[in-house]
């Protein structure tokens, strides 16, 4: 019997950048008499519908109308890829293919992870109600949400006195995060955001002397 197959590893797509969700069946099958769609966690509405030859435009999500096109130049030997324009942070997460034939679906599941590295850290001094000064870190415009450690230049994490993660319109996190230097005995510290699984991080670094 037929399979579907996907990639067996997350796809890693930066925010902006097209998406390409591939599949295939196994063994080699001509795709183009049956009905395949790309959904997320349900059937119906769905991210693509290919049947009878076209796209089937009355059941595609609204937040995919006019970002999808299909490649379908190996549909006789059932392979199959839907590009997704522009990628945003909320098309994160798991997809589906499924392939129909004589009212059998086979499916194939996908694991997408969508990223945003945000902006250089900047950092600033605040001024507190009880007169303390305090280095305040701040980043705009990362995706998913960030870890961000204050850490001496030996690299031991300093606590934060606070720290605030806000998500705006188009679903980027805002970073800001405010370092108490009582009982720091660190002459220079670092801002660090990353995005653990990416194994990349933007750093920025502050001297406490004369402080």
């Amino acid at each position: 019997s037929l399979k579907v197959n996907g990639p067996s590893q997350p796809i890693l797509v930066r925010v902006g950048e097209d998406i390409q969700l591939t599949c295939y069946l196994s063994p080699k099958a001509n795709a183009q008499s049956m009905e395949v769609r790309w959904d997320r966690s349900h059937r119906y509405p769905a991210v693509h519908v290919y049947m009878d030859g076209d796209h089937v435009a009355g059941e595609q999500m609204a937040e995919y109308r006019g970002r999808t096109v299909l490649v379908s130049d190996a549909i006789d030997e059932g392979r199959l890829t839907l590009q997704i324009l522009s990628a945003r942070p909320s098309d994160d997460g798991q997809y589906r293919c499924l392939f129909e034939k004589d009212d059998v679906y086979q499916e194939a599941s996908l694991d997408l992870k969508v990223v945003s590295l945000g902006s250089s850290p900047l950092i600033t001094v605040e001024g507190q109600e009880d007169g303390e000064m305090q280095p305040m870190c701040s980043s705009d415009g990362w995706f998913p949400q960030p870890h961000v450690p204050w850490r001496d230049m030996e690299g031991k994490t300093i606590p934060s006195s606070s720290q605030a993660l806000t998500q705006g319109s188009h679903g980027l996190f805002h970073v800001q995060t405010l370092l108490r230097v009582t009982n720091i005995s660190a002459v220079d510290v670092t801002c660090s955001i990353s995005i653990p699984f990416l194994g990349e991080e933007k750093i920025a670094t502050f001297s406490l002397s004369g402080w």
